[in-house]
């Protein structure tokens, strides 16, 4: 079901700071198109979620003037000690970024500036991210062939593996977005987290079992706009459908926190193992737009397989093989107290 939203509205009819903050929020969200869906999803959920407990506080709708320091903070302290850091820090983005809109159309600012300018970000932990080991692995790859749809929960295992997209650019997939022939996937705009589109390598095991799939498996219509991964009806698999799918593949392999997302942990980190690409094209590769991310999702190898590396000093040795120093090294030459020794020595030998 779609999200009910509230009229339009010309943004001189909001410049009353008594304005109910709720129609201002949903005409900020259609102003800022260029927000992804999951991140226009995310800041509603927030700005609804600091409505209601503004509301609840004073008494009355909030107001674009309750969008100010001191509220926010409080509210900022209550999501933290109530919910978790991450919930305060999620609303704090979204409001920062309200608060800025709102300071650029000259509706509330603080001398021209945002209002919330030197709210500080709730810090947060950032835990590392954990990719699946080589043994949970070969678990989860032999669990999800099993069953009535074997095939193709394996297909989405091994694209998600191989591939390294996310959950919704996933589902977001269609038949005319995988091009075998030049191993080839497309990641649609409308469906990346980025908001941008992007090519991804289709790497050969991925290939072979998407070629099974469409061509012996796979149901429905076989337009280049169809989705990719359907369900036995036919119809598009939807994001509640993979999570189904992991939480079965969760138990089937005993590993507690698999999750579909685990596995662009996995790709980013064995996409650094096997050196499938340099740092950039992997940062390419996974829709990011700063190498931050890149170092978040990507682990280090094994000590086993760092100490089969190659030496630092290889491609030294390889560059310098054949060639000779400028000069011999001379002779080595004893030490004036060297030489002072051997004669003490001589002259003792001489007087037995």
């Amino acid at each position: 079901m779609a999200t009910p939203r509230a009229p339009l509205l010309r943004w001189s009819a909001l410049r009353d700071k008594k304005a109910a903050i709720r129609e201002v929020t949903e005409s900020f969200l259609i102003h800022r198109h260029d927000l992804s869906q999951a991140t226009q999803d995310n800041y509603r959920l927030q700005f609804r979620l600091y409505d209601s407990w503004v509301a609840a506080q004073l008494g009355r709708p909030t107001r674009v003037e309750d969008v100010e320091p001191g509220i926010v903070n409080a509210y900022l302290d209550h999501r933290r000690t109530t919910v978790s850091a991450q919930s305060a820090h999620s609303a704090w983005k979204a409001l920062r970024s309200l608060a800025t809109f709102l300071a650029e159309r000259r509706i509330q600012s603080d001398h021209g500036a945002s209002v919330l300018e030197h709210v500080r970000a709730p810090r947060i932990k950032d835990e590392p991210r954990r990719a699946l080991t080589d043994e949970e692995l070969l678990r989860l790859l032999a669990a999800a062939g099993d069953g009535e749809t074997g095939h193709r929960d394996r297909t989405i295992v091994m694209t998600l593996l191989v591939c390294g997209i996310r959950r919704g650019e996933l589902c977001g997939l269609r038949l005319g977005d995988v091009d075998l022939r030049e191993r080839r996937l497309h990641v649609r705009a409308a469906t990346s987290k980025s908001g941008e589109a992007r090519d991804v390598t289709l790497h050969l095991e991925a290939g072979k079992e998407l070629d099974v799939y469409i061509n012996d498996v796979r149901t429905g219509d076989v337009d280049p706009n169809s989705p990719l991964f359907t369900d036995h009806a036919g119809e598009a698999l939807t994001g509640n459908a993979v999570r189904k799918l992991f939480d079965r593949l969760k138990v089937a392999t005993g590993i507690d926190d698999l999750c579909a997302h685990m596995l662009r942990h996995t790709w980013a980190t064995n996409y650094h193992r096997s050196a499938s690409g340099s740092r950039f094209d992997l940062q390419a590769e996974g829709g990011w737009r700063t190498g931050r991310m890149v170092e978040r999702y990507t682990k280090s190898r094994p000590f086993e397989e760092r100490r089969r590396g190659p030496s630092p000093l290889t491609a030294f040795r390889e560059a310098t093989k054949g060639k000779r120093p400028e000069g011999k090294r001379p002779p080595q030459q004893g030490s004036g107290l060297s030489q002072t020794r051997t004669s003490t020595r001589g002259n003792v030998h001489a007087a037995v």
